[in-house]
């Protein structure tokens, strides 16, 4: 086998790897993008030395961590930050760096200093992980994105976009993936997506929840998320018809997922909304190629009578029949006169 057939049998396994991860990520047309914070590493960049302040003031991370210890001791808050970052700086992987990461997180989290607090928590993750009691950790770096993300809710501008929102979840799902509040996580990250009207990234997220984790304690909120987001996509998806019906068995399914949720009979007024709409825009489909200058009789006969298969019940229906029988004629090549005849004739007896 030459070197050009093995490439050619490489591409192919390769693509249908991405194939079939694509049909896992893909009910809503979206892409695996949508959820690389999975699998995607976010990188934390290394505290580096900072040679212009001149660095640690003592000779040795021992020193230097009973050093800022001191200075905490004192109150000088801001001085032992730096007295513990400047150890972080230069022992990075020593005990006494661990120590004193610890302890920047601890104190940025009193302070109330919300973004750094978080971006210290996220360093701990990202360079120490395995070394310290998580959970601690992940509640606090959790309850610092919780508390980023209110904050720009509630504001009239907003300062920080709502990718930057969501990832700060992102990063903590992928540096504990296993952790017991990762369905909390998404939850909170499908919220984001609808806050910024991006309804089909939302029932991304909630459909993953939805499959991985059917027992989590809150299934009910995520539900109601998700069949709103579906309501709110119709919206922007109003002349779709193969997507409304999509949003429609979508909306079907998560009844039948949870026949006793309180707000059933919400999703069901919402579900037969997006199907007037469907039926609304097939409607204006078929109309449209009942046009002689531009289309055929038979283009705006099959239109018709495909509405009318699909839409029985559609307040149209009698419009429809008697457009379908005046196309008749016309679409068999023959003039109205001489179908009349032809009818007439055939409905002589015979001699």
């Amino acid at each position: 086998m030459n070197r050009k057939t093995i490439l050619c049998a490489l591409l192919a396994l390769c693509g249908t790897a991405a194939w079939g991860q694509y049909q896992d990520y893909s009910r809503m047309g979206r892409t695996p993008a949508e959820l690389l914070f999975l699998t995607d590493p976010l990188e934390i960049p290394l505290k580096e030395p900072s040679w212009f302040f001149g660095g640690a003031e003592k000779d040795t991370p021992a020193e230097q961590l009973a050093y800022a210890q001191g200075l905490e001791r004192e109150g000088r808050r801001e001085a032992a930050i730096d007295a513990y970052d400047d150890l972080v700086r230069n022992w990075h992987a020593t005990p006494q760096a661990l120590t004193a990461q610890l302890s920047i997180a601890r104190l940025r989290s009193a302070a109330g200093e919300t973004q750094l607090a978080y971006d210290e928590d996220i360093y701990l993750l990202a360079h120490y992980n395995g070394r310290f009691e998580l959970t601690p950790i992940l509640e606090d770096a959790t309850a610092q994105a919780d508390l980023l993300a209110q904050r720009e809710l509630n504001r009239s501008l907003r300062l920080t976009s709502g990718n930057g929102l969501r990832q700060n979840y992102e990063r903590i799902i992928h540096f504990a993936p296993r952790w017991r509040r990762v369905p909390d996580l998404l939850l909170s990250i499908a919220n984001l997506y609808c806050e910024d009207e991006e309804y089909a990234s939302a029932i991304t997220v909630c459909d993953r929840l939805i499959v991985d984790w059917p027992a989590y304690a809150k299934m009910d909120d995520v539900v109601s998320l998700y069949c709103r987001a579906c309501r709110d996509q119709a919206d922007l998806w109003a002349n779709d018809v193969g997507r409304l019906a999509h949003l429609e068995r979508l909306l079907a399914g998560a009844r039948t997922f949870r026949p006793a949720h309180p707000d059933l009979d919400q999703f069901t007024q919402w579900e037969r909304e997006i199907y007037l709409m469907r039926r609304e825009r097939a409607y204006v489909a078929a109309t449209f190629y009942d046009n002689p200058k531009a289309y055929s009789p038979e283009a705006a006969l099959l239109a018709y009578q495909a509405f009318l298969r699909d839409y029985p019940d559609a307040p149209q229906a009698a419009d429809v029949r008697a457009r379908i029988a005046a196309l008749a004629p016309a679409a068999s090549g023959e003039t109205p006169a001489e179908g009349a005849v032809q009818s007439r004739t055939a409905a002589q007896p015979q001699e």
